[in-house]
């Protein structure tokens, strides 16, 4: 695996992505949403910022990840790439840093636009990033999945529906519906965002949603390995 290869993709890779407005909707959705819910003085700064980080979520690692690869599919990009010796995992490892990258960029603007405190930046930062890795592993499903852009579009719906659930299903006192919703990584993600605001935030009690959320990045990986080793990359 070269570095120089993979640097090379990613610097291209984020050129391409910020000249193509369809694909880079994903990016600017959350801080549009952002700069809406700011200013309404029925939510709470805390609150606004878990829930763009959480539509960022739902949007970057996983449906911008799955189009990307898609429209090099689709371009037949990839299979001129790995013609011209480049490997697939040189491939993916760039598109993945990509997306990480616009991640944490969307989620710092976010914080900077809800005006939290700067004392606790790097936690929330660090949880929307740990996040972000259990997820992307899905969006790569995604792209290695689709055959172009509108195919990656409609599969990535099913993960984006599921890591946004949370959102729905705080708007029901359902202890069933609580129960399921606890074992979604955007459901641990914004667990701790509350309990980092109301300083509470110790191990003992952040340690079963930090469970949840490794969960899901092990499941990601394992699923990501069954499909690369059934379809390759450029399928």
């Amino acid at each position: 695996m070269s570095i120089s290869k993979i640097w090379t993709l990613f610097k291209l890779g984020i050129e391409d992505l910020t000249k193509n407005l369809n694909v880079f909707i994903y990016v600017i959705l959350p801080i549009a949403f952002a700069l809406i819910y700011s200013n309404l003085d029925t939510l709470t700064n805390e609150f606004t910022f878990s829930l763009c980080v959480l539509l960022n979520i739902a949007m970057v690692p996983v449906a911008l990840m799955g189009t990307i690869i898609a429209e090099e599919k689709e371009k037949n990009t990839l299979r001129t790439l790995m013609l011209n010796n480049v490997k697939a995992t040189e491939i993916l490892i760039a598109k993945a840093l990509i997306c990480l990258l616009f991640v944490v960029v969307d989620n710092i603007v976010i914080y900077l636009l809800v005006n939290l405190p700067m004392n606790e930046f790097l936690a929330y930062q660090l949880v929307g990033l740990f996040v972000a890795l259990a997820v992307i592993f899905f969006g790569a499903v995604v792209g290695l999945l689709s055959k172009n852009q509108m195919s990656a579009g409609l599969l990535s719906m099913p993960f984006m529906i599921i890591f946004m659930a949370p959102l729905f299903m705080a708007m029901t006192d359902n202890q069933i519906v609580s129960k399921i919703s606890s074992l979604l990584p955007t459901d641990a993600m914004m667990t701790i965002f509350h309990d980092i605001s109301s300083h509470t935030a110790t191990f003992s009690n952040i340690d079963m949603p930090l469970l949840v959320i490794a969960v899901w990045f092990i499941v990601s990986i394992i699923m990501f390995n069954l499909v690369y080793k059934k379809v390759g990359v450029d399928n």
